[in-house]
């Protein structure tokens, strides 16, 4: 019995990255992100000015949204496309995104 192999998603530090036209790091950084996006859709950002506590409480705040009834997260709706909330489609039965126009904290 054959075993699978899993999947990672891919992490890309940004620290210490220098935004510049040119900049090897910058551009070795640009194709990190190509690749995953390209690859997995999506990577995790490793940015060491964004403390851990905060991208802690960020990631406890999404889960508590998603965790909502269905009914509530429908209420959230918008005229731009794939925002408001977006889910329930059959072809992807796991896929939930909610964006929120002028989110006010």
């Amino acid at each position: 019995m054959g075993s699978e192999a899993t999947l990672k998603l891919p992490v890309i530090d940004f620290t210490n990255l220098k935004l510049e036209a040119n900049n090897p790091n910058w551009e070795a950084v640009k194709s990190q992100v190509h690749k995953a996006l390209v690859d997995y859709g999506c990577f995790e950002a490793i940015f060491d000015k964004v403390p851990l506590e905060l991208r802690k409480a960020i990631f406890a705040a999404l889960q508590e949204l998603f965790d909502l009834p269905l009914q509530t997260k429908i209420l959230n709706v918008s005229k731009k496309p794939y925002h408001g909330y977006v889910g329930q489609y059959p072809m992807v039965p796991l896929f939930e995104s909610m964006g929120i126009d002028d989110a006010n904290v």
